[in-house]
């Protein structure tokens, strides 16, 4: 089966969102991948299921005002390459708050696997559903942990889960502007 996409052009770079049409007729998202500078890129563009677009009105909608994504429909995920641990893992940080945090040994406690830190950790790392399926809401114990397989505080991946996790912070804590008597 063959993978379509979908640019969303976002107020922190371009969002690319891939699924595939299955033979039981449901598309099922694959991957969300994100570049901080890229182009949308011209082409011809398929036939995007309602899934797809109500899914890429909610990502808009997160982008513009930090409002929560909401449930994931998970039937409509590509799981076939996750393990059963992946698997777990990214149920359980998508029940973490939206604008909340936990730390990667919460989560391998979530999962009944206590010494399982840095496994949740790579678990994470090769999350194929970023924003999606939360993991800029896991952080170190001391840190803000890793991004989309970079740890470097300076990388632009560690400044998309800064900016996520401001995103979030100020959806629940707005900052109203004081209003001037006229």
């Amino acid at each position: 089966m063959t993978l379509s996409r979908l640019q969303i052009q976002v107020n922190v770079g371009v969002l690319t969102l891939s699924w595939r049409l299955c033979p039981d007729g449901v598309a099922r998202t694959s991957r969300v991948s994100w570049s901080a500078a890229a182009e949308i890129q011209s082409g011809l563009i398929p036939v995007i299921p309602g899934s797809v677009v109500e899914l890429a009105g909610r990502l808009a909608g997160y982008f513009e005002t930090g409002s929560p994504i909401g449930d994931l429909a998970w039937d409509a995920l590509d799981q076939e390459q996750w393990t059963p641990f992946q698997r777990a893992v990214y149920r359980s940080i998508s029940e973490i708050p939206h604008g909340e945090t936990r730390t990667y040994g919460w989560v391998a406690r979530k999962i009944g696997k206590f010494s399982a830190t840095r496994a949740v950790g790579q678990a994470l790392r090769n999350n194929p559903l970023p924003i999606l399926i939360p993991c800029h809401r896991v952080v170190s114990h001391d840190s803000l942990g890793g991004f989309m397989g970079c740890s470097d505080l300076a990388g632009p991946e560690m400044r998309l889960k800064t900016a996520l996790i401001s995103i979030e912070d100020s959806y629940r804590q707005p900052v109203f502007p004081l209003l001037s008597v006229v």
